[in-house]
């Protein structure tokens, strides 16, 4: 399906729901396509009784491995001490899914400047490094469940980063950060488990989101599409639709780069959606998503799942008891499902890449 909106219905619609409930109604940035600073890296948050803050590594391998690596730094109020965190998640290495998470004291995080450094504990090896666009390493060697993880990933021919403005979206009064550090790199090194090593080649996409509210308490559900063919031609999409919006306005952008020439999207809606089940739930099978650029053309294309790898939660290492308290206090359970797609739009030919999306449940 591939659409250009040419319906006076639809932007009669578009106009009837801008109005509508204003202080509640999502905001994107404004302004234009900024390249990321070297400053912009670092944990934007760390203070206050509430707080998380994610970097969103996707390394999409030869023969069909994907591996996914999130640093994370979370403050849940009383529900437990400011943490930081690093899950890795594994599809294609051999017959068996790997997921994996740790935590560590938010206390023992190293950020250090000069060095390009983040990592999450002395005496670890779970870091990333680099001063980009120039260079970036992402190192992960841990242990457990009886289970020996080792990978590193060395980046190269880096695209510079990008926000929309200065990167900060809003849902009501609550600010939202997302910064794309890495939307395409290149990327080697190796990837081991237990006693069995692949040396690895592919691209690298990272992302980088933080607020101070909880995801459980904003939204409803989040979409990635990421499709690289080389580093003059990528895609990518990062919307969210907030909770209790009735008109389905998101927030989030679309920034394609064709022939080394980028071009920044709004998503402004989802305009059309029927869901599918996959992992036992029923989410986003097929999206029609409300675009407009900045000189304020209207478009709609269509985003579908193709095929689906995995279903990651990071309350599913808990009890059943303790997993229902979390639920109850958190007010829901964010579930992240991973898999391919495509993009669907007009005029253009069809692109596949690869979808991350979550949903609140």
């Amino acid at each position: 399906m591939k659409y250009y909106i040419s319906s006076i219905a639809l932007v009669i619609t578009l106009l009837w729901v801008g109005p509508q409930h204003l202080s509640a109604q999502p905001a994107n940035p404004n302004g234009e396509l900024q390249q990321t600073s070297p400053e912009d890296i670092w944990a934007q948050t760390l203070v206050g009784s509430r707080f998380n803050e994610f970097w969103s590594y996707h390394f999409f391998l030869e023969d069909d491995l994907k591996v996914h690596v999130t640093f994370s730094a979370a403050n849940f109020g009383s529900l437990k001490s400011p943490v930081t965190g690093v899950r890795v998640s594994i599809y294609g290495f051999d017959e068996h899914m790997y997921q994996v998470s740790r935590e560590y004291d938010i206390d023992n995080l190293i950020q250090d400047t000069d060095k390009h450094i983040f990592k999450l504990r002395e005496g670890t090896e779970v870091w990333f490094k680099g001063e980009l666009p120039y260079d970036h390493q992402v190192r992960v060697k841990t242990y457990k469940d009886g289970v020996h993880y080792d990978m590193q990933f060395n980046l190269s021919d880096i695209e510079p980063g990008f926000k929309w403005g200065d990167g900060i979206y809003k849902v009501g009064n609550e600010p939202i950060g997302i910064f794309t550090h890495i939307p395409y790199a290149r990327v080697d090194g190796y990837l081991k488990v237990n006693d069995a090593k692949r040396e690895v080649n592919g691209t690298a996409y990272m992302d980088h989101t933080f607020q101070h509210q909880t995801t459980t308490k904003l939204m409803d559900s989040g979409y990635r599409f990421v499709s690289h063919t080389d580093r003059d031609n990528w895609d990518v999409f990062y919307f969210m639709l907030p909770s209790r919006t009735h008109e389905q306005m998101t927030i989030g952008h679309r920034v394609q780069n064709k022939d080394g020439e980028k071009d920044l999207h709004e998503v402004n809606s989802i305009y059309g959606q029927e869901n599918s089940r996959a992992f036992g739930k029923r989410f986003a099978h097929s999206l029609d998503l409300m675009l407009i650029q900045p000189q304020g053309e209207l478009r709609i294309v269509n985003l579908v799942r193709t095929k689906d790898d995995e279903r990651f939660s990071l309350l599913s290492e808990l009890s059943w008891i303790a997993r229902r308290a979390a639920r109850t206090f958190l007010g829901g359970e964010v579930l992240e499902f991973r898999g391919e797609a495509e993009l669907n739009d007009i005029g253009d030919v069809t692109s596949k890449g690869y979808y991350n999306y979550f949903i609140v449940d």
